[in-house]
């Protein structure tokens, strides 16, 4: 049963589950790279991820995740601390308890408390301790590896500098608004909803400072923390006192981070925890010093109206010179690190998605306005030299609006290709096959909406290629291949699209195979031999194909490649297969940039406008008699250049009324898709504009050939033609 919590607690909950979340998704693909990178620098990141999940967890009282977390630690330590080298088992517990922890955070998405996961994590955590215990038994302990706690911030493949500097830009602002806050208190004294904003803005840096391993900024956060959860509970009054301690502790965060050290891998040596590179208040020098107790200290905050050391001078808490030299101290804290450049503090804020999607639907409006603008039927006729100007000039601002908007919603796929790292790994445990997987083109950036829709179709490729595609070691040996496959997932653009490459070394398709099968399914005619291979190898997305000689809980079912085709095909894609029997295959995904505005030719055809991808038009004209063939099948193909086109009308397509029947009396679109060309009969060109696509109404269901539909500038619906599956419905 859910807990029953106030909204505060629960948006701190939400911060723990989306932190949660990224971590233990940085913590598998970390893991996932162990045996080709530097392991004690990936087992070390590890370390700290599962640490900041316990930290945060221990804090909210989720037993079960602290719990867990600690003995995922105890696993990694025994490979840090006693040099033992981790087995394929062991990683396996690890994986294994990566996907516990991730169901108990969804289940505390759901419940708000882990308390229904115990006796899975007693489970788990028996599993963790036989490891650690197989471990040891078979291995020789080196000397332990001393703790190392640091407070300055390592870069590695982990922590990059860019996720530095965004820390610190987020960290600056949370500063300034915690600041800001405070002072809203003191005119405010004893406002609830301004303690709860000052802890979630603390906890907040806390717990990204665990993340990079800033311990510094960790220690002096979780202080201030304590301070306000304290004033949150009721325990403290909200007090001027209160108030300037938090204010001097703020400016105290600040200057530790303002003094943090930026270490390169391989570079300066860490510092302890006790550098004299940390920023302290002053109070806590004195403490280390000898100089003053803690009830001195205490007493002095409880009546600061003034610096603390005049305080304590004063009260005889302390003497003059002991505070003079702790000022001193103070002063250099902070000047041996890398100091945080001010161009940095402000490079970028969080934006919902949510808003950014709004933001993207506006600029669609406002092209689709400005084009109502130009063709207006009140400026027909006009001469208007001067508007035109000015409208060339709204038309550059608007378009780079658009392409900005655009690079907005743009991200890297390194987050998906994570998560085919893991799947990877996975599956050639399951099948038993050693897998080389070579993964380049991380950084590469698409559309986020985009990178959610080919998800699936990228896991099935995947799964296919590992189960299917690669052989067994005893079969590649009698090949003469190596005993291990590889498989590559690339990433990198091609004109106004993004390529997906999937490729392995494997078996390849069966060419013969896939014809037989097609033939049985009353999918050809004839044995196939005329068809070329790219043809065959479109037969393995129709719906239930499947060349599998047995079905695997994994695969085999034909279901894979037809949910790759149809996603692919909603995101204005199209998927190219090269293959080589006996040498591999290769999937690429062909994908836009962006779904939402292209560049497309707007045409008639009786009353009815349709909008054709500009990409897909090669060219267009009025073709002569002579051109036109008539076939045995009582079909048209135009002869263009020595090379025979097939004929479409588009009228008898869609089934619309026309006067343009023939094929001299209309236009020609030359428009081609998968390397097949088609000629597709028009009335005539309306125009080259951008459009904004628009879905259809649910109610109309799918219309094969039509992605969606566009408002041209007259306010006329226009469809938008989906060049593929048109050309495909004129193969089949």
């Amino acid at each position: 049963m859910a807990k029953i919590l106030d909204e505060d607690t629960k948006e701190i909950i939400s911060s723990f589950i989306a932190e949660g979340h990224e971590r233990l998704d940085d913590a598998e693909a970390k893991l996932a790279g162990l045996g080709r990178d530097d392991d004690v620098e990936i087992l070390n990141s590890a370390f700290r991820l599962f640490h900041s999940v316990k930290g945060s967890a221990g804090f909210l009282d989720f037993e079960n995740v602290k719990s867990l977390t600690h003995e995922a630690e105890t696993l990694l330590e025994v490979f840090l601390k006693e040099k033992i080298a981790h087995t394929p088992g062991s990683l396996d517990v690890l994986f294994e308890t990566v996907d516990v922890l991730r169901s108990m955070i969804e289940g505390i998405e759901r419940e708000y408390t882990d308390e229904a996961f115990t006796e899975i994590v007693s489970a788990q955590s028996a599993k963790i301790r036989n490891s650690v215990v197989s471990l040891r038994s078979g291995a020789t302990a080196g000397d332990a590896i001393p703790a190392d706690p640091s407070n300055e911030i390592l870069l590695n493949e982990l922590v990059t500098k860019d996720m530095v500097e965004r820390f610190l830009s987020e960290t600056f602002d949370l500063l300034d608004s915690a600041e800001k806050t405070a002072w809203d208190l003191e005119a405010n004294r004893g406002g609830k909803d301004s303690v709860n904003s000052l802890f979630r803005a603390v906890h907040t840096i806390k717990g990204n400072a665990g993340f990079f391993g800033y311990a510094l900024l960790e220690r002096l956060c979780m202080n201030l923390e304590n301070i306000l959860d304290e004033a949150r509970m009721g325990k403290q009054v909200v007090s001027d006192t209160l108030i300037a301690g938090v204010l001097k502790r703020i400016d105290g965060v600040r200057t530790a981070v303002r003094g943090l050290r930026i270490v390169e891998a391989g570079g300066a040596s860490q510092e302890s925890a006790t550098s004299p590179t940390e920023y302290k208040p002053i109070g806590e020098i004195l403490q280390d010093m000898g100089a003053t107790d803690d009830d001195a200290i205490r007493t002095a905050l409880d009546i600061q109206e003034k610096p603390i050391g005049e305080i304590l001078v004063e009260s005889g808490g302390a003497r003059a010179e002991d505070i003079a030299k702790a000022l001193e101290i103070q002063k250099s804290m902070g000047s041996a690190g890398q100091n945080v450049p001010d161009e940095i503090q402000r490079k970028e804020i969080r934006v919902d998605t949510v808003k950014l999607d709004k933001l993207f639907d506006l600029v669609g409006e406002l092209i689709t306005a400005e084009a109502m603008v130009l063709n207006s039927p009140d400026l027909a006729g006009l001469k208007l030299d001067a508007f035109k100007k000015s409208y060339a000039a709204l038309n550059k601002i608007s378009r780079e609006i658009q392409e900005t908007t655009m690079m907005i919603r743009m991200i890297p796929l390194e987050g998906l290709f994570h998560k085919m790292t893991r799947l990877v790994r996975d599956l050639s445990r399951k099948f038993d096959k050693k897998v080389d997987f070579i993964v380049s083109g991380r950084d590469t950036e698409m559309d986020k909406n985009v990178i959610e829709q080919i998800s699936d179709p990228l896991v099935h490729i995947i799964r296919n290629a590992i189960d299917h595609g690669l052989e067994n070691s005893a079969e590649r040996r009698a090949a003469g291949k190596p005993e291990k496959g590889t498989l590559r997932l690339d990433a990198r653009y091609e004109g106004s699209e993004i390529w997906i490459s999937v490729r392995d070394d494997g078996k390849g398709l069966n060419r013969k195979r896939i014809l037989e099968k097609a033939a049985s399914k009353g999918m050809l005619q004839g044995d196939g031999s005329e068809l070329e291979d790219q043809e065959v190898w479109r037969f393995i997305f129709a719906p239930g194909f499947s060349t599998a000689e047995k079905v695997s809980d994994i695969s085999g079912r034909g279901v894979g490649m037809d949910v790759v085709n149809r996603n692919i095909e909603k995101i204005r894609g199209s998927v190219e297969i090269i293959s080589e029997y006996g040498m591999g295959s290769e999937f690429i995904l062909k994908i836009p940039l962006t779904m939402a505005i292209i560049e497309a030719i707007t045409v008639r055809t009786g009353a009815n406008h349709y909008s054709i991808p500009l990409a897909d038009i090669i060219e267009f004209f009025r073709a002569k008699p002579e051109q036109i063939t008539q076939t045995d099948k009582n079909e048209e193909v135009l002869r263009l250049r020595d090379e025979l086109i097939p004929v479409l009308r588009l009228y008898e397509i869609f089934d619309v009324q026309t006067e343009v029947t023939s094929v001299e009396d209309g236009i020609l679109l030359v428009l081609s898709s998968d390397g097949k060309k088609v000629c597709l009969l028009i009335d005539e060109v309306v125009g080259n504009q951008q459009i904004v696509i628009k879905s259809l109404s649910e109610y109309l269901g799918r219309i094969e050939g039509i992605s969606g539909c566009t408002i041209m500038g007259d306010g006329t619906v226009s469809f938008i033609v989906d060049t593929g599956r048109l050309i495909s419905l004129r193969l089949e």
